[in-house]
């Protein structure tokens, strides 16, 4: 038989230890109402429709007039303003911010009782469907149903007092 030489082979244990990541401990608590975001283009289609800043608080839905960069409330005897009668407020605004205003299409509100027929200005920008007695005659439009108006704006008619 022939001889081998011999060759020592030194094994050594070892154990490979693995452990899983700890994904760090993550809190949840619940967020806060950020910042209002940028007002959507105005008006619904088939209206001419606009934005403007506001004079002094104002109301969605009630005619206004513009004068020096700012609107304000129109009212049916302001003989002073009567010819810059400008549209109908969409949104409230309050002083200083910006308010989207229609001048005419159709406008529609669930809370309005509308009987279909004319719809005149009334005191302080407020829609009316009684004519008024004096100050001055101005046609906003028509009621349609009770809860629609389509803007006409005409030109104001002085009423004898």
């Amino acid at each position: 038989m022939t001889s081998c030489p011999r060759a020592m082979v030194a094994v050594e244990v070892f154990a490979l230890v693995v452990q899983p990541e700890q994904a760090p401990a993550a809190l949840v608590a619940t967020g806060e109402q950020g910042p209002a975001g940028r007002p959507g283009e105005p008006g619904p289609a088939g209206g001419s429709a606009f934005q403007r800043t506001a004079g002094e608080a104002l109301s969605a839905l009630r005619a206004v007039y513009e004068l020096e960069g700012q609107v304000r409330y129109l009212d049916y005897r302001d003989e002073d303003n009567i010819d810059l009668l400008l549209g109908m407020t969409l949104t409230a605004a309050n002083l200083g911010e910006q308010t989207n205003i229609q001048r005419s299409g159709p406008i529609d509100d669930s809370g309005w009782s509308w009987t279909p027929g004319p719809v005149w200005l009334g005191a302080a920008g407020a829609l009316t469907q009684t004519p008024p007695a004096d100050g001055f005659d101005v046609l906003i439009g028509a009621a349609v149903s009770a809860t629609r108006i389509t803007l006409n704006l005409q030109q104001p008619i002085e009423l004898p007092e």
